[in-house]
């Protein structure tokens, strides 16, 4: 239980980060910079950060059981079901945003050229389990758009939601694409060359924060 608390207590903290970016997107304000005026109160703060959705064997997963256990119990765990629904949401958000750009660049998502760069759930490691590659590649698929993907630490993976391989292609060509989006902050990555030769970015991980470009867009 105490397990399965603390991944309850990231998973809502999460959801409310995502929450937060979807309201701050309309309003025209960054989340990230929220974020930061936020962590500067001296106490009772604790940073948590929106993404393309959570990932791993544990968040995404230990909250559902909790809900589904808590049935035997005669109980409805309301807020933590509804956390894993926000969370949920938010490939589904990162594709609406996506097309967005696109649009702004004459382009429908079932013509552009788009990469997606990370697959692992979270930076530097090669884990893919429930990771949000699979549930953006299922909507892009979805879209019938043209896309492939990235990952230096993910050579190839299985998306057991469609049933496919997919395999990691190289950066030679990432000019070429018309919408990189960052889905994995890995260590690795050499940014600077990334900006220098993509022609637009939906960063959804804040990785170019230090980048003052109009081509890259944040979650």
């Amino acid at each position: 239980m105490e397990k399965i608390y603390e991944n309850t207590f990231r998973n809502i903290n999460i959801a409310l980060a995502n929450e937060m970016t979807i309201l701050c997107e309309r309003m025209g304000i960054s989340i990230w910079e929220v974020i930061e005026a936020a962590k500067s109160k001296p106490y009772g703060f604790m940073a948590f950060y929106p993404g393309p959705g959570v990932g791993g064997h544990c968040i995404p997963i230990d909250p559902f059981y909790l809900t589904w256990k808590a049935r035997e119990y005669s109980y409805h765990t309301r807020l933590i079901e509804l956390a894993g629904e926000i969370n949920m949401e938010m490939p589904q958000f990162v594709i609406e945003k996506a097309i967005k750009i696109l649009n702004k660049m004459k382009l429908a998502i079932s013509d552009a050229k788009i990469l997606l760069l990370g697959a692992a759930y979270k930076k530097d490691i090669r884990d893919v389990r429930e990771s949000p590659i699979h549930y953006l590649i299922t909507l892009l698929e979805n879209w019938e758009a043209n896309f492939n993907y990235h990952d230096p630490l993910v050579s190839k993976f299985y998306n057991e939601l469609n049933g496919k391989l997919y395999t990691s292609v190289s950066l030679d060509k990432i000019h070429e694409y018309d919408l990189v989006i960052l889905i994995t902050d890995h260590s690795i990555f050499c940014l600077n060359e990334i900006a220098s030769k993509t022609k637009h970015i939906l960063d959804t991980r804040n990785a170019f924060k230090d980048f003052d470009l109009n081509k890259i867009t944040r979650l």
